[in-house]
């Protein structure tokens, strides 16, 4: 039963990309009619160009109008072990950066592309497409040091003060082009990037070219002081350089938003090489993350099922053609022959989140949810497997009907992740089931505000109370509860 949806993933039509592309042309000569387009394709302004560089404040304040813009126009992300790896890593990098009391909210696109993005206030981006080329952990790694330094520099706010009126317009097309990216992928987005590049060329905005080099250094730094190699920087600059060679004159929209001239790699290796020699042994679990991008992206679950089968036949002893073979034969509801798949990695490694989270995944689908929930219940908790089994115990809960203990475990994980659309998402929908219908409002109201939707969330709020009856202590929270929604719809920058 599904009670309310996400909003539709919207498409983009020709005539509205030619006006984005316009805004570029006209970007360097009248910024202000530049925020007026990108206003209609519902993106976040970053506001009137300013003589001075923009505040910490200013700068959260357009990463939450930017966020909420982002989670409004693209379906949410539904793969929490893909998620929940990311944002691990990024918090094992932070620490290690220069960036300095910044929230860091992470996104990851459900996108094959090679692409990255990181956008003022602490969000950064990761497209699901640099999984699939990155060999090693900290390949991926050396692009996360490197978005984060972006961040820690501060680069943006830098980049108003130097240039003033202009880079206005050109930051918000740049913003805007990675939505675009993220919800239409392919010629659309490429395009209007490689004019963002094409104009980055101008002499007026060689400073982010300057920018490009400081994040490149202080993210190399960054990968060694987090026991990574730096090496990993130079290598996913290659991959980045060999995409580009295999797809003749287009390049990987990564190099697009972040220009790669040979200099840059050679400057990263010479800084590589000074740093001590020493083995930087590879996270085991990497590439089964990879796997399973690679599994999902494949255009029908049969044809899965038939590349994973050749890899497992080429090589059966390879732990990662195990999983994504067992991964694929699920996906065609071959249970029992991916259940005895995964049942042979659990005897060699029993502790590996990645082959619990599959295992009691196929109990589920393959109608044993109770079974499912005897073996979740008997793994012991890991500060980084909590969430995600956390999100998987709802779905087996659900499946048997007991609705509020599924409820239960989803208010506590909204208490850990607040500003998670996806856990309110599933609140929502599971006090539904239970006929909770006051915290069912309760949960679309924070949705909705998390999106950007301050007309619906403003609603649910109205709804909940009405719910209430004679409650006045509760209404009055409600009450400031719906004037907070109107506070931060009057501080949303122009959409």
């Amino acid at each position: 039963m599904t009670l309310f949806r996400h909003p539709a993933h919207r498409s983009v039509s020709t005539s509205k990309l030619l006006v984005m592309l316009q805004i570029w042309v006209l970007a360097l000569g009248i910024p202000a009619a530049a925020q007026a387009q990108l206003r209609d394709f519902d993106l976040p302004s970053l506001g009137q160009a300013s003589s001075t560089a923009i505040s910490l404040e200013q700068e959260r304040q357009l990463g939450e109008s930017w966020l909420r813009g982002y989670y409004r126009q693209t379906p949410l992300y539904r793969d929490v072990l893909v998620q929940n790896y990311i944002e691990q890593l990024v918090r094992r990098l932070a620490p290690f950066s220069t960036l300095d009391k910044v929230e860091l909210k992470v996104v990851v696109v459900d996108n094959p592309s090679m692409n990255a993005f990181a956008v003022p206030g602490g969000v950064i981006g990761i497209h699901t497409g640099l999984l699939l080329r990155a060999e090693l952990e900290d390949e991926l790694a050396s692009v996360i040091a490197h978005e984060i330094a972006h961040l820690s520099q501060r680069h943006f706010s830098r980049s108003v003060a130097e240039q003033k009126a202009g880079s206005l317009g050109m930051l918000a097309g740049l913003l805007a082009s990675v939505v675009l990216a993220a919800t239409t992928g392919g010629d659309a987005a490429m395009a209007m990037m490689s004019v963002s590049q094409g104009l980055a060329l101008d002499s007026r905005l060689r400073y982010s070219r300057q920018n490009e080099v400081e994040a490149d250094r202080i993210g190399q730094d960054t990968l060694a002081r987090a026991g990574m190699d730096p090496h990993g920087t130079v290598r996913m600059f290659e991959r980045m350089l060999e995409a580009t060679r295999f797809t003749g004159t287009l390049a990987p929209e990564y190099l697009l938003t972040h220009p790669l001239p040979q200099s840059r790699v050679v400057d990263a290796e010479t800084r590589a090489n000074r740093y001590p020699r020493r083995i930087y042994p590879a996270n085991p679990d990497f590439p089964f993350y990879a796997t399973r991008i690679k599994v999902q992206v494949a255009e029908t679950p049969e044809l899965a099922e038939r590349n994973w089968s050749s890899r497992y036949r080429f090589n059966p002893e390879s732990l990662t053609n195990q999983y994504g073979y067992a991964m694929a034969l699920s996906g065609t509801r071959k249970f029992d022959e991916a259940l005895q798949l995964v049942t042979g990695l659990l005897q060699k490694h029993p502790e590996r989140l990645l082959f619990q989270h599959l295992y009691a995944d196929i109990l589920l689908k393959s109608g044993q949810p109770a079974a499912a929930l005897e073996y979740l219940d008997k793994l012991p908790q890991t500060n980084f497997g909590r969430h995600v089994l956390a999100m998987l115990k709802v779905e087996v809960l659900n499946r048997l009907n007991r609705f509020e203990q599924a409820a239960e475990i989803l208010a506590a994980q909204s208490k850990q992740r607040p500003k998670d659309p996806l856990v309110w998402y599933e609140l929502a929908e599971t006090w539904g089931l239970a006929g909770n219908i006051y915290q069912l409002h309760l949960a679309r109201a924070e949705y909705f505000l998390l999106v950007g939707h301050f007309t619906q969330a403003t609603e649910h709020f109205r709804l909940a109370k009405r719910e209430l009856g004679d409650q006045p202590i509760e209404q009055s929270v409600l009450d400031e509860r719906i004037r907070e929604v109107e506070r931060i719809r009057a501080n949303q920058l122009d959409l």
